[in-house]
């Protein structure tokens, strides 16, 4: 999976045609929108540091900076502007050109190793887990063997091997209500994103954005062979193994793994909710009356401004996704956005309460 989605040539993310052509995303759906909402919740996250200057925002998986430029673009109307550090974190060297020149006061780098430490950040990533690689755990009676690529056939396979310790301890941590011959994925690398966030803050808010739920609901009955799905032209595909970089690989994120790692590097879990919830209390029901005050709004005009809305906070598209805001030494009451879904969510091992 790392191979299919991040290798220099042929990976996924490093192809010269934009991704837009296979999937669409909150920052694509609407050219400033989702941005403008975001920073309002670095204003909140900035009072929650205690005003900071510089205001270090670091945005995870930043892609081609589209999301920066709007951010950096709503954020002139704020009193942070002034001493905002954007830094963008993104893998493909081509997205990280166009990055700097889509947004060049940011800066933009490989990764979080390449960012000096510092007193505070406000940490943001959008659709960044779904897309670390995975490793496939299948239950076997009361063992678990991982699912790896082979060759049958002139054409790939997964077949069963031993499981490693790390990955059987996730599996019994994780997975106690998946059924014998069930499957789930093991993401990696988020220890070392929190270890890295760690290393370059001493007080931070980490906003994590995605979609997936706690482990109950990604490694349970309703995903009994997993959640792993090749997108293509807006298409999803079980077949995986298909065309390596033709697709992108994506699978639910455990919010419970998250919870646990912030957890770990001394985080507290301020909110656990939708981001349709999440960006209403951000404001968005006041975008539409204002459209509707513009001089010369056309018809078509205002129904791509409606129909933009509704993909952002619908639970039947965009608003379905995951809000996780966590935050270390922060005053996390100045955050909006959290209302009573924000309490703590309980510790979830996946174990089916019912």
């Amino acid at each position: 999976m790392a191979s299919a989605l991040y290798d220099e040539r042929h990976g996924f993310y490093s192809q010269a045609p934009s991704r837009a052509a296979d999937y669409f995303t909150s920052v694509t759906v609407h050219s400033e929108l989702f941005g403008t909402l975001l920073a309002q919740h670095l204003d909140d996250a900035w009072t929650a540091l205690g005003q900071p200057r510089p205001f270090r925002v670091v945005e995870l998986g930043c892609g081609d900076g589209k999301l920066a430029r709007q951010i950096a673009s709503a954020a002139r109307e704020l009193e942070w502007h002034q001493h905002l550090s954007y830094t963008g974190v993104e893998r493909s060297a081509a997205a990280r050109a166009k990055a700097r020149e889509r947004e060049p006061a940011a800066t933009f780098v490989e990764s979080l190793d390449a960012i000096d430490a510092g007193p505070s950040a406000a940490v943001l990533s959008n659709e960044l887990f779904d897309a670390l690689p995975v490793r496939l755990l299948q239950r076997n009676g009361d063992d678990w063997v991982e699912l790896r690529v082979t060759r049958r056939d002139d054409a790939l396979a997964f077949e069963p091997a031993p499981a490693e310790a790390t990955a059987t301890t996730y599996a019994r941590r994780y997975g106690q209500c998946v059924p014998d011959g069930g499957v789930i994925e093991m993401r990696g690398g988020v220890a070392d994103i929190y270890a890295g966030i760690q290393r370059i803050a001493r007080r931070w808010v980490m906003t994590s954005i995605d979609y997936g739920g706690l482990a109950s609901e990604v490694h349970g009955s309703r995903f009994p062979q997993g959640t792993l799905l090749a997108y293509r032209r807006h298409h999803a595909s079980e077949d995986v193994l298909a065309d390596p970089g033709a697709s992108d690989l994506t699978a639910h994120v455990n919010f419970s793994e998250l919870i646990d790692a912030g957890t770990c590097a001394g985080a507290t879990t301020a909110h656990l909710g939708t981001q349709g919830d999440f960006l209403t209390a951000l404001g968005i029901g006041e975008h539409l009356p204002a459209v509707q005050r513009r001089p010369n709004l056309s018809a078509s005009d205002y129904a791509r401004e409606r129909d933009a809305v509704f993909q952002l906070v619908s639970p039947t598209d965009l608003g379905r996704f995951r809000v996780l805001v966590q935050a270390r030494d922060a005053v996390i009451d100045r955050l909006r956005g959290l209302g009573t879904a924000a309490a703590t969510p309980q510790p979830d091992t996946g174990k089916d309460d019912g």
